[in-house]
């Protein structure tokens, strides 16, 4: 999916802006922070999505914020494998970069992306990623999203609310500035699962029959 390979680019351009911060923005993420239900699915992992979808709209499930957190982490690690990395599978027995990383190259990496609730019930997109040039240093992004589940329209509303690096807020002027220098009709019509607007920063995913 070519919105996250932005989002790659995006989170490596602002760490090499802050690297003569190291001290602050270095921190270590751990394997055991992946959502490892998701990961150890063996299904396809769109179809997975539409009955979560079903059972948040239908089934009346009682921990419905949670379903929304299961669904999102569906998709990002689908859209990983289906438009990145195929092999990607940190949590195997796999001892590849291919298999460890997201992205791998010789300027930086891309380990983790995942998403977690937070005690606000917002849903915060975290993404890992480092350089070993000079020094080792790894940090973390977290996009946080408001959620608006639609249960009369079947569908499910992310906004971005804010973004931070190891809890350090950025201002939005700098997404803002990145996304009005690129093609974004082209980015959002690229987008497998839902419906990305980048103008607002919004991602919408409805319930419908097929995957």
């Amino acid at each position: 999916m070519k919105i996250i390979k932005i989002l790659i680019v995006t989170v490596v351009v602002l760490a090499v802006l802050g690297f003569i911060g190291v001290g602050v923005i270095n921190v270590d993420v751990i394997e055991d922070d992946l959502p490892t239900n998701v990961y150890e699915e063996d299904a396809n992992l769109l179809s997975l999505v539409n009955t979560r979808l079903f059972d948040l709209f239908v089934t009346s499930v009682t921990n419905e914020y949670g379903v929304v957190e299961e669904i999102v982490n569906l998709v990002i690690l689908d859209s990983i494998r289906e438009n990145i990395n195929s092999e990607y599978n940190p949590l195997g027995d796999c001892e590849t970069n291919e298999c460890n990383f997201i992205v791998y190259e010789d300027n930086y990496y891309v380990n983790y992306i995942w998403a977690e609730l937070n005690e606000d019930d917002q849903l915060v997109i975290h993404v890992s990623l480092g350089s070993e040039i000079l020094i080792g240093v790894n940090t973390i992004f977290d996009f946080t999203f408001d959620i608006d589940i639609d249960y009369l329209g079947f569908g499910i509303e992310l906004t971005l609310d804010s973004y931070s690096i190891n809890n350090m807020d950025l201002s939005m002027n700098i997404l803002d500035n990145i996304f009005n220098n690129l093609d974004t009709d082209q980015i959002e019509s690229e987008v497998s699962k839902g419906e990305l607007d980048l103008e607002e920063y919004t991602y919408t995913l409805s319930f419908s029959l097929m995957p």
